[in-house]
């Protein structure tokens, strides 16, 4: 009967532990799964199926005996394990908890920057997973038997947004994006909702969930607002990203929580506009300076007109033949110590010139030979020369800032790379198409018709047919064994030599440049929406665009997105003319070929520039007709250069023919038409360009002689500039020669050596002046201003040695010729015309017409206002030029290249990469230090990265485009969660066999301890190159080979310790296409590392180098750093050439320092106008305007030297008439000689292809001649009719005792002859005399004496 009733009991029991069985019991301390029972076996991917736990409803199990598993989840889920020490409870078996473990490894590399990101993103898992009370809100809603496929978890809404927002600015430095952005289903910035990141990281479809989670939020706003019975919304603490999670933890930094940004540093306030009151400062002065002089010229007149009533009478000899007083005009003991030396000076300068013209001219033949063979020496050292065309080499100097930096970068890292780059876009009428595409995440996108499979396959074919083309060299066969080169012999390879793909940004890299990849397709269907979705190229692109240093992608293709080259394609340098991150929405594509960049000098350099030109003409004459496109080479600049200036010879050859016929036609004088073959100057002409010519070349060969390297700009520059000042100095001794008539007794030598004799101070005067301001120039730091001055100053200097040598020969030789009556060219034929006196047409023009109207009162008085007026607006204007010297005028208007600019303005997204650099030893390994270069969480909010970031954050005034990737930062990373070291069995303390991310062996443990969270300053430097050579894989992204592997310089101190000594954090500039722009961006980015020294010197107890600081570096900062100097780099320069224009014309004018100030004045005033015009007609302030300002000035001492020495020399009666004859005397040879010299030639420059000749050659010679033959032949007249300096003294006394000796003989003559005589050296009319030596005889009554006639 017990029997009985014991099976009824049993049967009992047993249905009714199979009916609870049946059912789920949601209740505290209830579980819904527990265990691991298997791979998810729905998911198409097998190597992505990951275990799943057994749907099992029991009883949350005890771990206190087991306090192993308690450590464990303490570490890993702390808010699961009670403080209080009482008893533990958990969902989750070991095995799923060691699988946690795991998988949180890969969220880690994302969110583990921000402690507070990480731990809550734990804890969200572990409250699913490991919860006792898990039954109350997680509901299993599929599953297979007893494996858990998908399940549903029940989240107050509240709780899911304070852990997505505790993520939401995390940041993952080797994407300068969003941590979020890569989990988030496609889905970006404010796009990814805490919603649209929950349905991803619980979908399986993104790679890593090993079944699917959906999550249902619930608060006041949402219907219903609570869950289904029995369930409840479940919600447990979050930390917010400013708090710490732990005790030796860190709140997030500033870089991935704005809440515990400190204050931004403000941005520094512009330095104001110079104003005085509300207006421009200095226009104010411009204005003030005009009232001032003004008002001083104003008063002069008015003393002058009172004081003219009161002036002292004057002696003067009319024609010598004047009685005189006894009271003399000059006495010894009124002249001057300065007057003395200065006319000692000029008969000692003049007597030299007269006995070295006669020498020369009784001896042309041998003046000539010995002066061919010497020029002929010096123009064989031009096979010497180096011809400088590296604009580096040409523009910065070696001692420069920059030039420094380069060279510390080039030698510590590696030399910039030569980038070759395409930008492809769509025809005009193809762009607007556009195609849309469901994601397989949820959203439809609108892709742009570029992005279409037929157009990537057009581009793929352009990229292939370059990357494989073969290029013939000569010297491939001896260094590959073939007789040509390809891509892969010069191109950078990141990874070799694990990896020898050449590094090619493009999109298609995405797909590793392989079709099969790009056609992969995957079908599946998604069983919570219950649609079939396709996973496509598009959705991998999508991804990777987000993620490009992913090694995998979450969808169902499993594709990586790092290139074949093994490094990252960030979309910002392959796609183009997207607005902010919509890439799909992208116009252009580019395709950048990176070649390494090697010596000039070098076998590579010449295969890199035979490959970039096979590079060039591809793409010439690819001729897709689908697409537009611009291009790009290293060597384009270099080669757009050499075409222009191969074509612009003909221009300047053109030029200087002009020039020659000018002269050979001007130098002439012509009587009669029968008399032109006698008087034309044919041969003297060509003669005077051939030493000009000869000039030059003996120049530049001297400096090949002593190793000083030339440049195209020399070449082409120096010529016609000595050619413009040569030319003067021949018209002056010609026409002074032509005008001169033979003294009774006096042979064609010997007038030969007068002449020169008069004329040869005057030249000595110009040409020492000029070629010393031109020496002064070589100061200057910039090479090609230095070659350019050096090559000028020597040719001027050996120009005048030979035109008072050479030329007076041939001069000489060419007045026998036509005293002789024969042809020129021809000189066997002796034409039977009768010679007749040269007429004086244009001296006398100047003398008798222009002179006088020049001195009308009035039109002085308007001239001079005039013309100050116009030299205070210029300084002015000029104070406001633009500095710089834009890319795309250093082109031809025809080149491709301008194309390429305006492409790269239109599409490219950010500028070029900006090397934030520290040079100098420094401790990263000491966490003080390295706090204050880091960004994650305990980082100094001012660090050297965060200041990055920051600057990033406002592009506008610190031109920064985007944060810096940070070895720094990615090195904690791969130290804490990637580095491990191969087990030596026989020694396992033995660390030294590096064990790769690539290798998947079980022999490899992790370098440091399990409970370490930091590397010590000794494993700091033991494992950095080992980070330092590893490569990215599906273990490990985080490898630094392809990002930093030649970011960190490495080196032994002093003590034989290893230390780094240089590294750099890389980020991109914002675009800048005009100079003012790549200016700006040196000028911050300088301002901003400043900022970063102070602050990594800060820290007393950092380690680091005296010389330690950190300084920007990007490719084009060489060619930019000058504009940050030119202003007072061109003061400073035209200040110095002009000290020595003052001093000869103090010196070689008699001491007379009226004249060297008025003639110092007028320059600077030429200068200052030239540049304030040029500057309106778009003339920029750069290296090549500082040289023609510089060529400027030796112009002007040409128009002003000749006129003041003349007039300082005059010895006529009063100012005006001194100008009036020093116009008749110089005005002609400045007019004929200088200007229209000069203008034939310029005029032929405005024809060439080269922007650089037409805008800084052609307009601003044109706008120096004109106004130096302006001052020279106007303002500076009228000027010196004001305030010219007084009559020599010393010099009048000796003219009016000559004179007085003449008259002598004369009334001694007239004693026993009818008519005086008269000697043509004193027929004057208004001359100064000193009747000191005469017989007394009665004045004229209408006759006046002056006898102070330095006054006013």
């Amino acid at each position: 009967m017990m029997s009985f009733y014991a099976v009824r009991l049993f049967l009992l029991i047993s249905s009714l532990w199979i009916s609870c069985s049946m059912c789920d019991t949601n209740a505290e301390g209830w579980c819904v799964f527990y265990g691991e029972c298997g791979e998810n076996p729905t998911l198409p991917n097998p190597a992505l199926r990951g275990n799943v736990p057994c749907k099992n409803n029991v009883p949350a199990p005890s771990y206190a005996s087991q306090p192993g598993f308690v450590a464990k989840l303490r570490e890993t889920c702390p808010l699961l394990v009670p403080d209080d020490g009482s008893e533990v409870f958990a969902c989750c078996a070991p095995a799923q908890l060691d699988s946690m473990i795991e998988e949180f490894k890969g969220s880690n590399l994302l969110l583990q920057r921000c402690p507070s990101c990480a731990a809550n993103f734990r804890n969200m898992i572990c409250e699913n997973t490991c919860s006792p009370n898990q039954s109350t809100f997680v509901n299993v809603t599929r599953f297979m038997g007893n494996l858990s496929l998908e399940y549903t978890a029940f989240w107050k809404r509240s709780y899911a947004v304070d852990i997505h927002d505790s993520c939401k600015s995390v940041t993952y430095p080797q994407t300068n994006g969003l941590a979020l952005d890569l989990m988030c289903g496609g889905y970006s910035g404010e796009d990814c909702t805490v919603e649209r990141w929950l349905a991803f990281i619980g979908s399986t479809a993104n790679g890593f969930a090993p079944l699917d989670i959906v999550y249902n939020l619930y608060d006041n706003t949402t219907d219903p607002p609570e869950p289904p019975e029995p369930f409840v919304a479940h919600s447990s603490r979050v930390y917010s990203c400013a708090e710490k999670p732990s005790n030796d933890s860190n709140p997030c930094s500033c870089t991935d929580c704005p809440l515990t940004c400190p204050v931004a540093p403000p941005i520094p306030t512009p330095e104001p506009p110079f104003e005085i009151g509300d207006k421009e400062g200095m226009l104010v002065i411009a204005i003030i300076i005009y009232c001032c002089l003004t008002s001083a010229f104003v008063i002069y007149l008015l003393v002058w007109f009172l004081l003219k009533k009161n002036r002292p009478q004057t002696v003067l000899l009319n024609e010598g033949r004047r009685a005189m007083e006894e009271r003399s005009l000059v006495d010894e003991k009124d002249i001057s110590c300065f007057e003395n030396w200065g006319k000692t000076s000029q008969a000692f300068i003049s007597k030299s010139f007269r006995t070295w013209g006669t020498f020369v001219a009784r001896h042309p033949g041998w003046v000539i030979l010995v002066a061919t063979v010497l020029v002929g020496v010096l123009t064989a050292g031009i096979v010497l020369v180096e011809l400088t065309t590296d604009p580096i080499q040409l523009w910065s100097s070696e001692g420069s800032k920059v030039r420094m930096e380069k060279d510390f970068f080039d030698e510590n890292f590696a030399p910039f790379y030569r980038t070759n780059q395409v930008i492809l876009k769509l025809r005009d009428d193809l762009e607007g198409d556009t195609y849309s595409h469901q994601s397989w995440t949820g959203p439809t996108m609108n892709y742009s018709a570029i992005l279409g499979r037929g157009r990537l396959l057009e581009i793929l074919e352009l990229q292939n047919k370059i990357r494989y083309v073969k290029v013939p060299f000569e010297g491939a066969q001896e260094r590959f064994g073939r007789d040509y080169i390809t891509l892969n012999d010069i191109c950078f390879k990141p990874l070799e030599p694990d990896n020898t793909n050449c590094t090619i940004l493009s999109v298609w890299n995405y797909w590793q440049n392989e079709v099969e990849k790009l056609d992969k397709v995957v079908y599946f269907y998604d069983e919570v929406q219950r649609i079939n979705f396709t996973q496509d190229y598009r959705d991998h692109f999508h991804y990777c665009v987000q993620a490009p240093s992913s090694v995998q992608d979450t969808t169902g293709l499993a594709q990586s997105c790092l290139g074949d080259y093994g490094g990252p394609v960030f979309p910002y340098v392959a796609l183009g003319g997207y607005e902010e991150d919509e890439y799909h929405k992208a116009k252009a594509v580019l395709l950048s070929f990176i070649v390494n960049n090697v010596p000039r000098n070098s076998l590579e350099f010449e295969m890199a520039t035979a490959w970039e030109a096979e590079f060039l003409n591809i793409i010439q004459n690819w001729g897709n007709e689908n697409f537009t496109y611009a291009y790009f080479s290293e060597r384009s600049i270099e080669d757009e250069l050499v075409r222009q200036s191969q074509a612009d010879l003909i221009i300047f050859a053109g030029s200087y023919i002009a020039i020659f016929l000018y002269i050979t036609i001007g130098l002439g004088t012509y009587t009669s038409l029968r008399r032109v073959p006698v008087d034309s100057k044919v041969t003297l002409g060509f003669v005077g360009i051939l030493v000009i010519l000869g000039s030059v070349f003996a120049s530049i060969g001297f400096y090949g002689y002593v190793g000083i390297a030339t440049s195209l700009i020399v070449i082409e520059v120096v010529p016609f500039l000595v050619l413009a000042i040569g030319a003067d100095n021949v018209f002056i001794l010609t026409l002074e020669f032509q005008r001169d008539r033979r003294r009774p007794g006096e042979d064609l030598e010997a007038q030969v050596g007068r002449v020169l004799g008069e004329v040869a101070p005057s030249m000595l005067l110009c040409s020492l002046t000029e070629s010393v301001a031109f020496f002064l120039g070589c100061i200057s730091d910039m090479p090609a201003v230095q070659q350019f001055a050096a090559c000028a100053a020597l040719a001027i200097l050996i120009d005048f040695l030979l035109q008072v040598s050479v030329f007076v020969a041939v001069m000489t030789l060419d007045a026998r010729r036509q005293e002789n009556n024969r042809t020129d060219l021809l000189c066997c034929i002796k034409s039977e015309s009768t010679p007749k006196p040269a007429p004086t047409r244009l001296q006398d023009a100047f003398k008798d017409y222009y002179g006088p109207a020049l001195m009308n009162n009035i039109i002085r008085v308007i001239v001079l206002l005039g013309f100050l007026a116009l030299f205070c607006w210029s300084l002015y204007v000029a104070s406001n030029m633009t500095v710089g010297l834009d890319q795309d005028l250093s082109v031809p208007l025809d080149s491709y290249v301008l194309e390429y600019f305006d492409y790269m303005e239109k599409y490219l997204s950010v500028g070029v990469p900006v090397y934030f650099v520290t040079r100098g030893a420094y401790n990263f390994s000491d966490p003080r230090g390295g706090n204050l270069v880091c960004s994650y969480a305990g980082c100094d909010p001012y660090s050297l990265t965060q200041q990055i970031t920051y600057a990033s954050q406002e592009p506008e005034y610190w031109k920064i485009a985007t944060p810096a990737t940070s070895w720094y930062d990615d090195y904690n990373d791969w130290i804490s969660d990637c580095c491990r070291y191969t087990v030596n069995v026989t020694n396992p303390s033995d660390q030294d066999d590096f064990c790769p991310a690539t290798n998947t062996e079980d022999t490899c443990n992790n370098c440091l301890g399990r409970f370490q969270q930091a590397p010590t300053p000794d494993q700091f430097m033991q494992y950095l190159p080992w980070f330092l050579i590893d490569n990215p894989g599906e273990l490990c992204s985080k490898g630094g080979h392809a990002s930093y592997g030649d970011a960190v310089s490495i080196r032994p101190n002093s003590d034989g310790q290893e230390e780094v000594v240089g590294s750099y954090f890389m980020a991109y500039h914002s675009i800048c296409i005009k100079s003012t722009e790549c200016t700006d961006n040196l000028r911050r980015a300088r301002e901003l590392t400043e900022n970063m020294t102070a602050t990594l010197r800060s820290l007393e107890t950092a380690d680091y180098s005296s010389d330690f600081e950190v300084y920007p570096y990007s490719i084009y900062y060489v060619y930019y750093e000058q504009y940050l100097t030119m202003v007072p780099e061109t003061i400073i320069q035209i200040c110095v050439c002009l000290i020595p224009t003052f001093i000869f014309n103090f010196v070689l004018l008699g001491f007379d320092i009226y004249s060297g100030f008025i003639t110092t004045f007028t320059i600077l005033m030429i200068v200052v106008d030239t540049a304030a015009i040029c500057s309106l007609w778009g003339v920029d302030l750069n290296a090549v305007s500082l040289i023609n300002l510089v060529a400027a000035i030796g112009l002007s001492v040409e128009f002003t030297s000749h006129v003041v020495r003349s007039f300082s020399l005059s010895i006529k009666k009063g100012r005006k008439r001194r100008i009036i004859d020093a116009m008749g005397t110089m005005g002609p040879a400045v007019f004929a000689g200088v200007a229209l010299t000069n203008l034939p030639g310029i005029v032929v420059l405005a024809f060439a292809k080269s922007q650089l000749i037409q805008i800084f050659f052609f307009r601003m010679c044109l706008v120096s001649t004109l106004l130096g033959m302006a001052h020279g032949l106007i303002f500076l007249p009228v000027f010196l009719s004001y305030f010219g300096p007084p009559v020599n003294k010393a010099i009048l006394l000796e003219k009016q005792k000559e004179a007085m000796a003449e008259m002598k003989n004369d009334h001694e003559y007239e004693s026993g002859h009818d008519k005086p005589m008269k000697n043509p050296a004193f027929e004057t009319d208004d001359t100064y005399i000193n009747p000191e030596d005469l017989d007394s005889k009665p004045l004229p009554e209408d006759l006046t004496y002056e006898d102070n006639y330095t006054k006013l």
